[in-house]
C-alpha cells in the first residue's frame, strides 16, 4: 500500500456528487461491515457509514474497497503477517454522517453491526439522544440488526425494497425488528490463527486444528454473537456444510429468494458455492457474491466463506 493510503479516510458516495432523493422523508443508513460496494450502495440509495481499524500501527477509516485499498492488499497484508484490529465508530463520525441529513430535514433510519460483537450500536444511540436535543422534530431510530457481515448486508437489501415499496419509517423499523432473527448466518473459516488472536480458540486447538485440516463452521446466534456449532475436516467438506444448511434451513417466501456469499479474498470458492447454491435451491434467484471488509476479515483471516440468507432456524442445523 502507498505511502498515502494512511491518509485516505474512506471513498465517500458524496464524492461523487450524488444526490439522496427521500421522496419519503426518510433515508437508510448501514456501517461498512454490510459489505456493501460503492456501486450496490448507490444503486440501492444506501449510505455507509466507515469503521475504524488500525493495520500495523496504521489507521485506517474503512467504507469500500477500492482502487487504493483493494481485497488482495488488505488480505495480502494479513498472509504477509502484518496485525489488524478494529475500534468502535467515534461518535464524531456518526454525527457527522447524522447531521448531514437531519440538516436537510430528512429523518434516520439505521441498520447498524450487531450489538453482540460490537459496542458500535450503543456509540450510535448516544449519539442520537445527543441530537434529539438539537433536532427536536426529527426522527432518529438505530436498530440493532443482531447481524454481521453481509447477513447486515442481506437485511439492508431487503429494507430498501420494503422502502421502495412504500413502507413508511415505522413499518419499516417493525419489519427489521421482526425479521432480523430470521438472517441466518453460516460460515466455515480457514485459518485458525485469527480466531486464536481474538479469543475464539486456544492456542493449542489453533496448532492441532491447522495441523488437521480442521476447519471450524460459525453461525450468529440469536444473541448476535459468534457461536461455533461443528468441526469439519477439509475444505471440501466445509463447503458441503454451508451448501446443507441452505437447503435445510431456507425460507421460501419472496423475500428468501436473494442471498450473500462473502469471502476473504477467494473469489473462486465463493463463485463455486454460488454455483452450487443455484444448482441445487431452484427458490434461489439472485446471489451476490461480495468481499469481506477489513472490519470482519481482521477477526476471521484469508479465506473465510460465509453465506447469509433468510432461513427456519438462525443455528443453521442440517
Amino acid at each position: 500500500m502507498a505511502e498515502s493510503d494512511s491518509t485516505f479516510s474512506h471513498f465517500s458516495l458524496q464524492s461523487k456528487r450524488r444526490r439522496y432523493i427521500m421522496e419519503d422523508g426518510y433515508c437508510l443508513l448501514t456501517d461498512a461491515t454490510a459489505e456493501l460496494s460503492p456501486e450496490l450502495a448507490q444503486q440501492l440509495d444506501v449510505d455507509v457509514i466507515p469503521m475504524p481499524l488500525d493495520i500495523d500501527g496504521v489507521p485506517y477509516q474503512f467504507q469500500f474497497f477500492n482502487d487504493n485499498f483493494s481485497v488482495s492488499d488488505f488480505y495480502g497484508q494479513l498472509r504477509a503477517g502484518k496485525f489488524s484490529h478494529t475500534s468502535q465508530v467515534n461518535e464524531s463520525v456518526y454525527q457527522e454522517y447524522f447531521e448531514k441529513y437531519l440538516k436537510q430535514g430528512i429523518d434516520i433510519l439505521y441498520l447498524c453491526f450487531s450489538s453482540g460483537l460490537s459496542s458500535t450500536y450503543h456509540a450510535a444511540c448516544r449519539c442520537m439522544e445527543q441530537l434529539r436535543e438539537k433536532y427536536p422534530e426529527r426522527r432518529m431510530t438505530c436498530i440493532d440488526s443482531l447481524c454481521a457481515s453481509a447477513g447486515l448486508g442481506l437485511l439492508t437489501y431487503t429494507a430498501v425494497q420494503k422502502k421502495r415499496a412504500g413502507a413508511t419509517m415505522e413499518e419499516l423499523e417493525k419489519w427489521a425488528l421482526g425479521r432480523r432473527q430470521a438472517v441466518c448466518h453460516c460460515f466455515k473459516v480457514d485459518e485458525l490463527d485469527h480466531l486464536r488472536r481474538g479469543g475464539r480458540i486456544s492456542a493449542t486447538t489453533a496448532i492441532v486444528g491447522s495441523a488437521l485440516q480442521i476447519k471450524p463452521i460459525l453461525v450468529v446466534n440469536p444473541e448476535g454473537k459468534l457461536q461455533p456449532i461443528a468441526k469439519v475436516r477439509g475444505r471440501r467438506r466445509a463447503m458441503e456444510y454451508l451448501l446443507n444448511a441452505v437447503k435445510k434451513n431456507l425460507l421460501d417466501d419472496e423475500e428468501s429468494e436473494t442471498l450473500f456469499i462473502g469471502h476473504g479474498d477467494d473469489l473462486g470458492e465463493a463463485i463455486a458455492l454460488k454455483k452450487a447454491v443455484q444448482a441445487e435451491c431452484p427458490h434461489v434467484k439472485k446471489v451476490f457474491v461480495v468481499p469481506l471488509s477489513p472490519i470482519i476479515g481482521t477477526h476471521v483471516g484469508p479465506g473465510m466463506i460465509d453465506i447469509l440468507f433468510y432461513g427456519k432456524d438462525r443455528m443453521c442445523k442440517i
